[in-house]
């Protein structure tokens, strides 16, 4: 029997509080690795995917990318393969509001967002939440070749003598990667992905108190994946994704890393560590105000001026940050029989900061760029201070396969 997992939504008391209960329903083979638990119409148990496609609609969404730090709105639309983004976003993430993906402090979050997004008009109904965390646990294991039905019920089995958890607290979602024969039996390659139900009820907690239809939750590699295949796709110039191609997500928490070969995820993990290192350094040594840190970094630190000594600092922070991005890529290696990591793409608020393409392409050996513009989206947004590539999470999140 596969597992279902479903939400309902239940009114509880006169101020129109809400609250959350499971039911069942079956979320096997959840499309785009997206966790479709969340789906809004949770009073009727979904259609089986895989096997009734219901004809595409022209759905508005308002996307969330959650980080400790920073959060990215934006609102569009992907419609027959065009990608169109009205409204893009950033506002600061509350202190302490959400922690390794997980919210801690919904009320302050939700009078936030719900502030802005009164402020910027958006009228979109539909809500996804994109995020990353280390709770969320991904997997690639061997499995006996079974019918879809069974799929459910091995996987389970298999994951558990992995991973000492406990599956009733996580919905999972099931990849077949490939088959193969391995002592005259067939096996299927699938990559597991294990995500915290407490942190998918607290991201579906938020959007209906929003007042916006739950219509999916993303993961950041997930999200990035999308956006490769659909809208940097003809970048050749800068990488060959038939290669293995390093994503770098460079955030104030965690440094993201995820390796992508033919247009599919081949590897990712998570380092502890991101722009919060040189903010700490910054205030402690008493160069620059809390408020004022974000715009100082990006003015006066220079990593290919080696003799300035708040550079030199910085320098070994980074220093830190790349040579356990090389023992990730080592490992990555290793583990694939010698393939190399071709290229390496940066994004996020540590890589803007001055000469560190260069400076990771100096350490690594390995070509770096940074990310700096989007192509094949519509922008009906006439504001241009943003730095779009601020948003790859967000606007793969909005991009519905």
């Amino acid at each position: 029997m596969e597992r279902e997992n479903n939400y309902e939504l239940n009114k509880r008391n006169k101020e129109g509080n809400l609250k959350i209960k499971k039911k069942s329903i079956d979320i096997k083979k959840l499309m785009n690795m997206d966790l479709k638990a969340l789906k809004t119409k949770l009073s009727k148990r979904l259609k089986k995917a895989n096997k009734i496609r219901t004809p595409e609609k022209k759905r508005k969404v308002i996307a969330f990318d959650i980080g400790s730090s920073m959060i990215k709105i934006v609102e569009g639309m992907y419609y027959k393969e065009e990608l169109t983004i009205d409204k893009y976003i950033t506002m600061k993430t509350p202190k302490g509001a959400v922690v390794d993906g997980e919210i801690k402090r919904s009320e302050e979050l939700y009078n936030k967002l719900g502030q802005v997004l009164k402020e910027n008009g958006i009228k979109a109904k539909y809500g996804i939440c994109t995020t990353n965390s280390t709770l969320i646990i991904n997997r690639e294991i061997l499995i006996p070749r079974v019918e879809d039905e069974e799929m459910d019920t091995v996987v389970r089995y298999e994951i558990q003598q992995y991973l000492p958890i406990n599956l009733e607290d996580y919905i999972l979602q099931v990849q077949v990667l490939s088959e193969e024969e391995i002592n005259e039996s067939k096996k299927l390659n699938v990559r597991v992905i294990a995500y915290p139900d407490k942190i998918a009820r607290g991201y579906y907690d938020l959007l209906i108190k929003l007042d916006l239809r739950p219509y999916a939750l993303d993961v950041n590699y997930n999200a990035i994946n999308k956006f490769i295949n659909c809208v940097d796709k003809n970048n050749e110039y800068e990488y060959n994704p038939k290669d293995s191609v390093a994503f770098i997500d460079m955030g104030a928490s965690f440094i993201d890393v995820n390796i992508y070969k033919n247009g599919n995820l081949d590897f990712t993990r998570m380092i502890k560590a991101g722009g919060n290192d040189i903010d700490e350094l910054l205030i402690e040594q008493n160069l620059i105000k809390a408020e004022e840190v974000e715009g100082f970094k990006i003015r006066n630190i220079d990593l290919e001026e080696p003799f300035e000594p708040i550079n030199i600092h910085v320098r070994e922070i980074t220093d830190d940050w790349i040579e356990k991005i090389e023992k990730i890529i080592q490992f990555y290696k290793n583990k694939n029989m010698g393939e190399e990591v071709s290229s390496i793409v940066i994004f996020g608020g540590s890589s803007k900061l001055k000469g560190m393409d260069n400076y990771m392409t100096e350490k690594l050996g390995i070509k770096t760029i940074r990310r700096k513009g989007l192509s094949k989206i519509a922008f009906k947004s006439s504001d241009d201070s943003k730095r779009i590539d601020d948003f790859i999470n967000v606007i793969g999140s909005v991009i519905r396969l």
